[in-house]
Parts: C-alpha cells; structure tokens; sequence
C-alpha cells in the first residue's frame, strides 16, 4: 500500500484504498499485478482532450450531478494537471483519480459506485489538508518556494552522507581494481581521481556518457552495488556541490581561473542584496578577497577579464598538467 494513503481524511479513505487495491493488487500466485493504463482521449467529446480545465472543479454535494458532461470536465482538468511541474506525491494520486474517472465513464450510464468514488477522490484532492493542486496561480509559486526550500534542506541535511558513502565506494573499487581484469582497472581509473564526482555527473548527462556509464556497471557489479543507486548517487551529490557554492572548490582544484574569477567578482557585486545585513557582507566580502588574493592579481576589480592568474595559480596549473600526463601513461 502507498504510504501517503494514510494521510487520506478517515471518511474518504476506504473507497480511494479500495480503489489502490483494484489497481495494485495480486494474481493468483500472489505476484503484483498492474493494469495498463489506458488511452482517455476516447472517453471525451472530439477535441476535448485539448481543452484543459484550470482550476480543479469543486466536489459535488450530490452523486446525481457527476453526469457524464461533469466527470469529463473533471478528467479533463486531471490530464492538465499531470503535465505541470506537481509534486510526487500528487502525481501518484492523480493516477489513482485518472483511474476512477476512468472507470465511472466506461459505461453507458455512470454507476453509483464508481461516482461514489470519484466524490471521495475529489474531496480529498480539493482539502487544502492534503496540500495538493493549489488553485491559484499565486498559491501554485508560494507550493514550488515550498518544495524548493524543502529540496534544499534535503540536500543540506544529507548530503554529506552521499558524498561519504561515494568516497567509500571509490576507495572499494580501487582495492578490488588491484591484480584484476583490465576492465576494472579501467573502470577504477575513470571513476577515480582526479576526477571530481561533479565532473563525471556532468560527463554521464552528456551526450557521450555510453562508456561511462558502462564503466559504472562494471564497477557495480564487481562491488556488488546496485548501479541505479549508484547513478542516482552521483547525480544527487553533484546537485548538492552545485546547490552549495561548492563551485569554488571546483574552479580551484580545477584550476579554471576565470570562471572563478567570474564568480567571485559577481558575489562581490551582489553581497549587499543578497546577505541580510551589513556585517554580514562585510565578513563575507573578507573572504572572497582572502582567495582573491590567494590566486590572482588583479588590475581592474570590477572587471573579472583583468583578473590574472598568480605564480601560485600558474604552479597549480602545472601540477595539474604533469599529473594527467601521469595518468595517461599508465
């Protein structure tokens, strides 16, 4: 059963898990069934799947008025609402309200107990309780600031906990790489440093990430890892070294000194709009010259082009290049 039914108010939550049964439910031997999700468009007036409803329409006090003009103006308003950017949650529950519109429509006449459940299914997806559709485009930004702040404080919270656990499994490799077939050499070499893991998260959305990613199975299956965990690991901690200014890091150990340049000068620029007080900026604006300093002199301040890499920049770039030379010749 899906965990989020249980947030479904009591007078309404039998008919929907009813409903979750029908469509989730189990063969004769027991093994998970879904049935296939068909095709609506045949079940509304011609051009009707074009004519979106906005606003989700309000439950009916009376079975007797979900007719059959009602229940299309309500599945018209569900394939709207799935296209837009919802939240998990609700994209999972209008599945199940698709399913019950659905269902009251195949008839020729709708049966009561079908209209019975898509009355349940619309008092709860119209309770604010159950933080669904807003229905305003004002509520609809004030719910994506909501689940955005929410996304970050994820990222915040847990996001350590990614990295450590890719350290771990970059560490593994190299020990399991050791005395082994040269495909797994390879796939340690690829996948260890000094490759940043936001640098082969950027490498596996590209266009030419076959290889790659055929490296990361390899590397799975040796380890015993599940690569789609794995993927997902890479993709998450890259999000959260992108979300956390962890830029800097990058650019430095990367020694792309213009683009820090750029970034620095732009915080800058924007520390008296973005911090909440003077002091703070000022504190912040200590920092950003502190590494500043450390790596560029700087002829116009205002102009990040004027911004050239110092002798301890340039030393770091020929480090960098004598160890991929390295690299490459094992």
């Amino acid at each position: 059963m899906d965990p989020y039914l249980d947030t479904i108010p009591d007078d309404h939550g039998e008919e929907i898990k009813t409903r979750v049964r029908e469509r989730d439910g189990s063969d004769g031997e027991e093994r998970p069934t879904k049935r296939a999700r068909a095709d609506t468009s045949a079940l509304l007036p011609p051009g009707g799947d074009e004519q979106e409803v906005e606003t989700p329409p309000k439950p009916e006090d009376d079975l007797d008025k979900y007719d059959r003009e009602r229940l299309q103006k309500g599945l018209r308003y569900i394939n709207g609402a799935a296209k837009r950017k919802i939240t998990p949650r609700t994209q999972e529950f209008l599945k199940l309200h698709k399913d019950a519109y659905k269902a009251a429509l195949d008839g020729e006449a709708p049966e009561k107990a079908s209209r019975a459940v898509v009355q349940a299914m619309d008092k709860v997806y119209y309770s604010a309780a159950f933080f669904f559709k807003p229905r305003s485009s004002e509520e609809h930004e004030h719910l994506m600031h909501y689940v955005k702040l929410r996304r970050l404080e994820l990222l915040a919270n847990y996001g350590d906990y990614l990295g450590q656990e890719l350290q771990e499994i970059r560490a593994d490799l190299k020990a399991a790489a050791i005395g082994t077939s040269s495909e797994v050499r390879g796939a340690a070499l690829e996948l260890g440093p000094p490759k940043t893991w936001l640098t082969i998260a950027d490498e596996l959305a590209g266009a030419n990430m076959a290889d790659l990613r055929k490296h990361v199975y390899i590397a799975c299956g040796v380890l015993g890892v599940d690569p789609n965990h794995m993927l997902w690991l890479i993709k998450e901690w890259a999000e959260r070294n992108r979300t956390f200014h962890n830029h800097i890091r990058q650019y430095i150990s990367e020694c792309r000194w213009p683009r820090l340049a750029e970034q620095i000068c732009r915080d800058l620029k924007e520390l008296l709009n973005v911090a909440p007080d003077p002091d703070t900026a000022a504190n912040y604006e200590k920092v950003l010259l502190s590494i500043q300093n450390e790596y560029f002199d700087v002829m116009i301040r205002d102009d990040p082009d004027y911004w050239y890499p110092n002798e301890k920049a340039r030393e770091m770039v020929a480090e960098k290049m004598a160890r991929e030379k390295k690299w490459a010749q094992k």
